[in-house]
């Protein structure tokens, strides 16, 4: 059963690059059957009044977007899942399409090396 979700009222922003998904056996691409194109693996953050989530969402064909940048996501459904035992929700997207630039201050610039912070004398903590 697929459940169509209303995303009207809420805001979605990339919290992880996306990722091909592959079969677990072969190690290949997961392809959509109805488009052919290779599936990919999106986490974002939804966020709304009530609050937010992170969720993980599948699209058939890159969505070519970016950590940090608002997206819009059409077509969302969930899909009730169990198996072995075990249960879930899956989310599936017609499509997933950047909305703005990343937002300034959402990744966290690299560390500064070691090195770069060492003094001539070693055993005498940098002013």
């Amino acid at each position: 059963m697929k459940l169509r979700i209303d995303t009207n009222d809420t805001t979605f922003v990339c919290t992880k690059p996306p990722e091909a998904r592959t079969a677990f056996d072969s190690g290949q691409p997961k392809i959509d059957h109805a488009t052919g194109l290779p599936l990919w693996l999106v986490q974002l953050m939804a966020l709304d009044s009530s609050g937010g989530e992170v969720i993980a969402v599948t699209v058939a064909g890159d969505p070519k977007i970016t950590v940090g940048q608002p997206v819009q996501v059409d077509g969302l459904v969930a899909l009730p899942w169990s198996q072995s035992g075990r249960s879930g929700v899956a989310f599936r997207a017609e499509a997933i399409r950047a909305t703005g630039a990343p937002l300034p201050g959402v990744v966290a610039a690299p560390k500064a090396t070691a090195a770069a912070n060492t003094t001539n004398n070693p055993g005498k903590p940098a002013a």
